[in-house]
């Protein structure tokens, strides 16, 4: 009986060491780029919401099917609702740029995050959803910045606030 147990054990640590499994040598870089950081939405000349890109929760995985790393990524939100006007529900555009690097893959991958905001002037922090970025395998250094998608109007706002890139 333990003759047939060391031997189905066997068999298993065989089978297990047989399957390469890829291995993460590298993760990307993730960067919260200050000039994109925040928006400022206005309805008119008042102003409907503030938010923030202010973190973030990340890991990397390999995706067997494509064989290739990607970076798993939750942006964390800063929002303060500032009017009654557009009702409880915020919407946030942002990006997950690759652009910036040699090997841009994907370059602007546009996202979007709602949540609900239940009182005028309140300031809520939240996890956005994870969002998903294929990077290059065994590429040290390479670099992901989120990013608030600005209008022209927003992007000189910001910069008016004194946020620079």
């Amino acid at each position: 009986m333990l003759k047939k147990l060391l031997t189905g054990a066997l068999l298993l640590l065989t089978a297990a060491c047989s399957t390469p499994k890829q291995t993460i040598r590298y993760c990307p870089n993730v960067v919260i780029t200050p000039a994109y950081s925040r928006v400022t939405r206005f309805f008119g000349e008042d102003v409907q919401y503030k938010a923030e890109i202010v973190g973030f929760e990340g890991y990397c995985r390999y995706n067997e099917k494509t064989e290739q790393t990607v970076a798993v990524i939750a942006p964390i939100f800063e929002i303060s609702r500032h009017s009654d006007i557009a009702g409880k529900t915020v919407e946030i555009p942002y990006y997950a740029n690759t652009g910036y690097n040699a090997e841009k893959l994907l370059g602007r991958q546009p996202h979007s995050f709602r949540t609900e905001i239940a009182k005028r002037g309140e300031k809520v922090m939240v996890t956005g959803d994870e969002i998903e970025v294929r990077i290059p395998n065994d590429q040290p250094g390479y670099q992901i910045n989120l990013e608030m998608a600005l209008s022209r109007k927003q992007y000189q706002y910001n910069q008016k606030q004194g946020l620079k890139f």
